[in-house]
């Protein structure tokens, strides 16, 4: 299914309501948006976002770049 929907003056867009009853998706209600370089993917959120970045964001130098960021503010 494909529709067209119109992006807002508060860069919104409203899903249409066939996909809104079709995922169960209502006001309050949390999704995932995503780049798949093609265009842009919402997908139903589970409610968690737990785990969406494993894998994607390393901790490799973590401490060494907050230290360097100490000595500067001194």
């Amino acid at each position: 299914m494909v529709k067209k929907v119109t992006i807002n003056s508060k860069h919104q867009i409203t899903l249409p309501k066939v996909l809104r009853d079709k995922y169960h998706m209502s006001y309050g209600k949390s999704v995932i948006v995503s780049d798949s370089g093609e265009g842009i993917i919402i997908k139903h959120g589970n409610g968690t976002l737990r785990g969406i970045l494993k894998g994607k964001v390393g901790t490799e130098g973590f401490e060494k770049n907050i230290k360097n960021l100490r000595k500067e503010w001194k």
